[in-house]
């Protein structure tokens, strides 16, 4: 008989928290609060007292061990040391795409990536009007994302996508999609 709880990854930078284990289980209540399991990469129980490529090698395949067990990916878009998402998080997401996951996001703000990294960025405008950034690049183009195209437009290909809140938030529009009928999983996504 299927699992009718689907397991969610729950990937982000929360795992650098100092209170991470903690947090991490207040995820996981939550998950169980709407019915689905919570796979957190804090479940590894990985020993970091070897900070070795041997430790960040068995981070890496627990981390890809679940993606591959669960059944949809969610993940924390806020900017994280910077401008934008966790690189750790976008390979994450990435992943989840790449094996036919769907994938959700949530952000404190859906506004436009332009505007979101004009707050965060120091910018200078040439002569053409084009903005370079601190290092010379380009402000990116405005496509109506509110984070990387590749990233939002991964979201919506895979049947899931970006919502404006919380954790709790992205877990609420991921129930609703599933009652709802708008996201359907493959029954053997739930065994």
């Amino acid at each position: 008989m299927p699992n009718t709880q689907p397991k969610l990854y729950l990937a982000g930078p929360e795992v650098f928290r100092p209170d991470a284990m903690e947090y991490a289980q207040t995820q996981r209540s939550l998950c169980v609060q709407y019915g689905f399991i919570g796979l957190h990469p804090m479940d590894n129980n990985v020993d970091l007292s070897d900070s070795s490529m041997r430790t960040a090698t068995r981070i890496y395949r627990g981390d890809i061990g679940q993606i591959k067990a669960c059944d949809i990916v969610i993940a924390n878009c806020n900017a994280f040391r910077g401008a934008l998402i966790d690189d750790g998080t976008a390979y994450e997401l990435g992943y989840g795409n790449a094996l036919g996951k769907p994938t959700y996001g949530y952000i404190e703000r859906l506004l436009p990536e332009q505007e979101l990294l004009q707050e965060r960025c120091t910018f200078t405008t040439l002569p053409d009007g084009r903005k370079v950034d601190q290092d010379g690049f380009l402000l990116v183009d405005d496509f109506g994302t509110s984070i990387n195209l590749m990233m939002q437009c991964g979201m919506l290909d895979s049947g899931g996508r970006l919502v404006e809140g919380d954790f709790e938030t992205c877990l609420k529009a991921i129930r609703h999609d599933l009652d709802s009928g708008t996201l359907l999983l493959a029954p053997s996504e739930m065994d």
